[in-house]
């Protein structure tokens, strides 16, 4: 059986150039953050464009749920999101999508200002909020069935294929996780996924390989699981408290916020043990 996914040393560069053969590339652009995929950024006269080329079986499943879930967003909010194609080479499918202008708020998050943490904090509330609350029936988002849909049964492949036994201990406490799921969820809403523009403004949010089916803490707990300065996480609360009419349970939420801590540690652990992560 010939493999779904792709290996570091493939060639990369002819696969992009027969995907942009209509466009004239000026250079090429490994990108080592790609954990989850192997990344490139082709340079062009239209702009530039992203690819990722799964690294296994798991991540090639990904890939096609975030093709799916990418195109039943678009519009939806009135955030900017990705606008996926999903392309095949030898048969594995691997995605493009033109660049959304814009820093990560994982690179400018530090020299923000008290004020500028207050307006993303709402920005990143109200995309929230616009997601938990978009109307849908699942079979008009997804078509495949190859992978998990509900967040926890997506996660639970995740840490059962990716993480160690020793590492994995945490996932026991599962059964704390609330598990309505009653909402649309980002799914991995961490700051490498916002961009903000040259004011500092929410310009578009990216990678929706874990969306799915969940419950607002997943979002809100990953959002505020990663590295942050003062005021973010009561930013955070508070706008979502306020654009929801709703407040927030923070014992959950703190459960959540470390449940996201421990699935991350874990997977650089594993990241690591493969050499992909130093």
């Amino acid at each position: 059986m010939e493999k779904n996914y792709f290996s570091l040393d493939e060639n990369f560069n002819n696969i992009i150039k027969k995907s942009l053969s209509d466009k004239n590339i000026t250079e090429i652009i490994p990108i080592s953050t790609g954990w989850t995929n192997i990344v490139f950024e082709a340079e062009t006269n239209d702009g530039d464009y992203f690819f990722r080329f799964p690294r296994d079986d798991f991540w090639t499943r990904t890939i096609e749920k975030d093709y799916e879930f990418s195109k039943f967003i678009n519009g939806k909010t009135f955030f900017n999101t990705v606008k996926l194609d999903l392309q095949k080479d030898n048969q594995r499918p691997f995605s493009i999508h033109k660049k959304i202008q814009g820093e990560t708020l994982a690179d400018k998050i530090d020299s923000l200002s008290d004020e500028e943490i207050k307006n993303v904090t709402k920005e990143i509330s109200e995309f929230m909020y616009q997601l938990h609350t978009t109307k849908f029936e699942k079979n008009d988002i997804f078509k495949t069935d190859k992978i998990g849909l509900n967040l926890v049964d997506f996660l639970d492949e995740l840490i059962n294929k990716h993480i160690s036994e020793d590492d994995k201990k945490f996932w026991k406490y599962k059964e704390f996780i609330k598990k309505d799921n009653t909402c649309l969820v980002h799914g991995d809403l961490n700051s490498s996924n916002i961009l903000l523009d040259e004011n500092n403004h929410v310009s578009g949010v990216i990678d929706f390989g874990f969306a799915g089916f969940g419950n607002k803490y997943f979002d809100i707990a990953r959002i505020l699981s990663r590295k942050y300065p003062n005021g973010f996480k009561e930013g955070i609360i508070d706008a979502y408290e306020r654009v929801s009419g709703e407040k927030l349970d923070l014992n959950i939420l703190d459960t959540e916020i470390k449940l996201w801590n421990d699935i991350d540690s874990g997977y650089i652990n594993y990241m690591k043990g493969i050499g992909i992560y130093e």
